[in-house]
């Protein structure tokens, strides 16, 4: 719905105003819950043999085709319309506690907990469950805007405005049972099948599944929620100041914005949430596209010179046109993260989207190097500015392995944002009017006139490849921008023939 307002009855400044509701079909989360539905999805990591595709998935498959010191095939599925009890899930209930690496009871909480079924099947903790909500809620977008625009005399308009967008139910992929935070103050207590109770007030590798949210899912490496709860917010001041006259055209127009949301990415792949999954608090930051500042010039004008020549000079050299976009915006945000941070809540490796830690009196605004853009390419960011997260126990990780778990580190999402772009455009054209109704027009099209290099954003920002920080810049890619956005100069020639 919407308005318009002709403020003073003049018809030289109007208020316009609206407001939309929008909703997006979601098919990818239906086909995802249909994908994924019992009684299993066979998931092969790693190729087959040569000539061995067909028997993949068979339990017939030959001999040869078995894995070298494999006596069977280990991708094998039972054969159809039966029922392999093997592949029946059922729900793993926690046994207690052994110690790491032996089947030796313990009442030790930092070892390593075991689960079992009470009947024949495939034990829940040992399934990698890819989870979609029961009740999948259609994304929603609400789109507001309110718009100023006063003619100015002489063919000028000028235009402000504010426009705002909220969009709720967006897609988003995280492990939300990873492992809980115990210690003396805040135990965790989990009773055993049997009834005896545990209390955990140690955050180690080897109890890292005990301390998962569900007991009977392995919350630590062996699941992922595809959620339909993430969000976004949208907020501009957009300005246009434009003229229009028999010659051609002018249009100015600046964009001043914020875009936040817990996720500017959809995807099923791979985790989308940042440091803590349990909750989407620690993922909220500037959108990946997010560009506070965006200035588009775009203009056409039909040159004067030798418009009223005549025989072969004018249809030469008179009635060319020129016409152009000239971009001006600021560079996209990213993140500095830390792909070993966490490891005691989430398996290493199981996700990348973690925070680095500052360094002891690092800042955030120290973070990026200063300078001409072309003396920072080879080190965008600050190395000594940022380490990776911390230790729960230093001293205890010192002789024993079990406690080098770490924690999330103290740097959000998207903190900081890449070079600043620029592009230019241009075009050179002319009619040839062949007769009343045929006309013929050549064009140039210069795309990037200027060969400007517009830098990409650093393409590796974990603090994992700087040793902490402590390597020098040349013994590591951190922070290196090795890429540029857009296309070179390239020049365009068309012809084309209206009749």
């Amino acid at each position: 719905m919407g308005f318009a307002w002709d403020v003073f009855g003049r018809h030289e400044t109007s208020l316009r105003g609206g407001f939309g509701s929008y909703f997006v079909r979601e098919d990818v989360g239906n086909v995802d819950q249909l994908s994924f539905q019992a009684p299993f999805l066979p998931v092969a990591f790693g190729g087959g043999l040569p000539g061995c595709a067909a028997t993949f998935f068979s339990a017939d498959a030959p001999a040869s085709c078995f894995p070298p010191g494999s006596t069977s095939n280990p991708n094998a599925l039972p054969p159809g319309g039966a029922i392999d009890p093997a592949f029946v899930p059922c729900l793993s209930l926690f046994q207690g506690f052994v110690v790491n690496g032996t089947s030796t009871p313990t009442s030790d909480t930092t070892q390593t907990p075991t689960f079992a079924c009470s009947g024949a099947g495939l034990p829940s903790t040992a399934i990698f469950g890819l989870v979609v909500p029961r009740h999948f809620v259609t994304p929603n977008t609400q789109q507001w805007n309110l718009t100023l625009q006063r003619e100015l005399g002489r063919g000028w308009m000028f235009e402000v405005g504010y426009v705002g967008t909220h969009a709720i139910h967006l897609r988003e992929t995280r492990t939300n049972l990873l492992a809980q935070s115990v210690g003396a103050s805040n135990p965790l207590v989990i009773t055993a099948a049997g009834g005896q109770q545990y209390s955990i007030t140690q955050n180690t590798l080897s109890n890292a599944e005990a301390r998962g949210r569900s007991l009977e899912i392995n919350g630590y490496s062996g699941m992922q929620l595809f959620a339909d709860d993430a969000y976004s917010h949208y907020h501009s001041l957009q300005t246009t100041v434009s003229r229009r006259w028999r010659a051609g055209y002018f249009q100015g127009a600046y964009t001043f914005s914020r875009s936040t949301d817990a996720t500017s990415s959809g995807n099923t792949a791979f985790n989308t949430a940042f440091n803590d999954e349990a909750t989407l608090t620690p993922s909220r930051g500037l959108s990946d596209f997010d560009r506070t500042h965006r200035l588009v010039v775009s203009y056409r004008y039909d040159l004067p010179f030798l418009s009223g020549a005549k025989g072969a000079k004018g249809a030469l050299l008179g009635h060319w046109a020129v016409s152009g976009i000239t971009i001006f915006q600021s560079g996209t945000p990213f993140s500095v993260i830390d792909s070993g941070a966490g490891s005691a809540f989430i398996s290493p490796g199981f996700t990348t989207t973690l925070g680095a830690q500052l360094a002891p009196g690092g800042s955030i605004a120290a973070g990026t190097t200063g300078g001409n853009i072309r003396q920072r390419i080879n080190g965008y960011l600050n190395i000594p500015n940022f380490t990776t997260a911390p230790l729960l126990y230093p001293s205890l990780c010192a002789t024993n392995s079990n406690y080098c778990g770490t924690a999330f580190g103290d740097l959000s999402r998207n903190i900081y944002r890449g070079p600043f772009q620029q592009n230019w455009d241009f075009s050179l054209g002319k009619n040839f009017q062949i007769t009343e109704r045929e006309t013929v027009r050549f064009t140039t099209d210069f795309f990037n006139v200027w060969n400007h290099a517009n830098f990409a954003n650093p393409a590796i920002t974990d603090v994992e490849t700087t040793a902490g920080g402590t390597l020098p810049q040349s013994q590591t890619p951190f922070g290196v921008i090795t890429q540029t956005v857009g296309t070179p100069r390239l020049i365009q020639f068309s012809l084309r023939w209206a009749f």
